[in-house]
């Protein structure tokens, strides 16, 4: 039985227009760069991934040059990310996928960005600057504690949201550091074969009080991450690849009896050191008309490419 990375493998080499590969591309490119601050719609997102150019939405509308680059870098680097699924989460992986992400831009000649390296001054997390975040003369010690997370990671809730909570608030890099963390949590899920998750910008504010909070009340984030894999699940693996691998339910997998269970849900109020101490079962689901454009699916027509 193949993995779900061999279906967006596949789905990439035969060029298939509208499938999972394609949605995931344009769905994670523009929900994770609008997080920080990018301008592009989806529509645009989509635009410059089939055609590589973007038009404005009107004669107001100003679209900034490292918007477009950064965008295009950012497909550049989930095609990378496909093609290292397999490799150890390192400080080359992280500084190759930053280096990806910035090239050409603005910031790619500042010596004080240090493209491609650790960061070298101080910086915080943008929407959350109450957090502080690791000195730079401490990253390489705060990166070691996060590769090894990320080698013994298991389908586990809080394992993954712990990984990704000590990416996040160690900052290792001068920018893009949101990006290529949750491509890095992406990646690593793909890896051990099960759902993904994108985090779509309409969440963020959950997503922001998730890491915030998460040495306090790690319920937050991992409850967050728990319903965006359910999202990514529903919503793109069961309408675009069926019959990809099987219907995964994070945190708990495929029972013997097939029947396919919720997620498991931690409380916001639970207190959690290491193993969640309180679950429950279910997802409320926004009824269609209500979802959101930054995860609608674009749905395939048969035999189409791109």
């Amino acid at each position: 039985m193949s993995r779900l990375v061999d279906w967006l493998v596949r789905e990439r080499s035969e060029r298939v227009s509208h499938g999972l590969y394609y949605n995931t591309q344009i769905a994670m490119g523009y929900n994770s760069n609008h997080m920080e601050g990018s301008t592009l719609t989806p529509e645009q997102t989509a635009q410059l991934f089939t055609t590589g150019s973007v038009l404005a939405d009107g004669p107001d509308d100003i679209i900034r040059a490292d918007d477009v680059i950064e965008m295009g870098n950012h497909f550049r680097m989930f095609d990378w990310m496909l093609d290292h699924v397999d490799d150890p989460v390192d400080k080359t992986m992280v500084c190759t996928m930053q280096s990806i992400l910035k090239r050409g831009t603005s910031q790619e000649s500042n010596p004080d960005r240090n493209i491609g390296g650790y960061k070298i001054l101080p910086n915080v997390i943008s929407e959350i600057e109450q957090i502080h975040t690791v000195l730079p003369a401490d990253v390489p010690a705060a990166m070691n504690v996060v590769y090894e997370l990320y080698r013994n990671l298991t389908d586990d809730p809080y394992a993954i949201a712990n990984a990704h909570w000590m990416f996040e608030s160690t900052h290792p890099l001068s920018d893009g550091n949101g990006r290529v963390g949750r491509m890095i949590m992406f990646k690593e899920l793909l890896r051990i074969d099960t759902v993904p998750v994108v985090v779509r910008d309409s969440q963020k504010l959950l997503y922001y009080r998730g890491l915030r909070n998460f040495s306090g009340e790690p319920g937050y984030l991992v409850d967050t991450l728990l319903s965006e894999r359910d999202y990514y699940r529903d919503r793109f693996i069961e309408q675009l690849a069926p019959s990809s691998t099987r219907m995964w339910t994070p945190g708990i997998g495929l029972p013997s009896s097939g029947v396919i269970l919720r997620s498991r849900r931690i409380t916001p109020s639970s207190r959690i050191t290491g193993i969640p101490l309180m679950c429950t079962s279910g997802l409320t689901r926004l009824p269609s008309s209500r979802m959101p454009p930054d995860g609608q699916v674009v749905p395939r027509t048969a035999g189409e490419v791109r």
